[in-house]
């Protein structure tokens, strides 16, 4: 436990370093990302974490959000049964699976990766309340026309490191969540903003991480009226390096 304490303690004081003194690394380039660098050996969960990502670790991260989630979901008494879910970043397709698991009654998904949109698209090429776009959800959910109740963002939005674009992102998304539905989004809320704690050996940044403050504040302007926070506290408990897994719901 203390071992994966120091290993993200470690990671948030490079993130320090690299945003706040040296101010070192470029925005790096979405679109070729995942094909390049992450799907290098098919698609799976497991691949988009890290493509030498043990099964075991990965499938306990996408359960303790789960957990976070579907808690949320029961204690609100939300029903998916009748939701219309727009999940970005939609990589393998888990969290497909898992609102498809909730009988939601429609499933739009987006990726930036051709290979990703490829995969998914043969994937559940004869379910036909499953559809996905390609591109950056920045631009494709303005060509979306329907509603969801539900939007999911899991490990997607500190992806997304482009500030304005970032904000111009919730500001869209709000857009097409009607009043009390929910924008789900998982990553790391803490106390310091723009945090830029991923940098590749080329130097390019794909990963900052916001605080909560600068997260609440946007999705206050953006119309949500309330915003919980779930601390997930699962990466303790295994002997390996997970993704940041808090949850962040936002309700209309």
């Amino acid at each position: 436990m203390i071992k994966q304490f120091l290993t993200r303690q470690k990671k948030i004081l490079k993130g320090i370093y690299y945003s706040y003194f040296i101010k070192k690394g470029q925005e790096y380039e979405a679109s070729n990302f995942w094909n390049t660098s992450v799907y290098l050996h098919g698609i799976s969960d497991r691949q988009t974490i890290d493509p030498n990502q043990s099964p075991y670790s990965s499938k306990y991260h996408y359960c303790s959000v789960e957990m976070q989630i579907l808690k949320h979901l029961y204690n609100n008494c939300i029903e998916t049964e009748k939701s219309s879910v727009l999940d970005i970043g939609s990589g393998s397709g888990h969290w497909i699976e898992f609102y498809k698991s909730l009988d939601a009654v429609k499933i739009s998904g987006i990726d930036i990766s051709e290979t990703s949109i490829d995969y998914l698209n043969q994937k559940y090429s004869n379910d036909l309340k499953i559809s996905f776009y390609k591109g950056k959800a920045v631009e494709i959910i303005n060509q979306i026309q329907e509603s969801f109740e539900i939007v999911n963002a899991i490990g997607i939005m500190f992806h997304i490191v482009d500030d304005e674009e970032w904000l111009e992102t919730i500001n869209k998304i709000s857009m097409k969540i009607p009043k009390n539905g929910i924008f789900v989004v998982g990553g790391h809320f803490g106390f310091l903003n723009g945090l830029n704690v991923q940098i590749d050996q080329y130097g390019k940044i794909n990963k900052r991480l916001r605080s909560k403050f600068v997260w609440k504040r946007a999705l206050k302007k953006a119309g949500f009226s309330t915003i919980k926070i779930y601390k997930n506290n699962a990466y303790l408990w295994i002997k390996d390096t997970i993704p940041e897994n808090n949850v962040l719901i936002a309700t209309k």
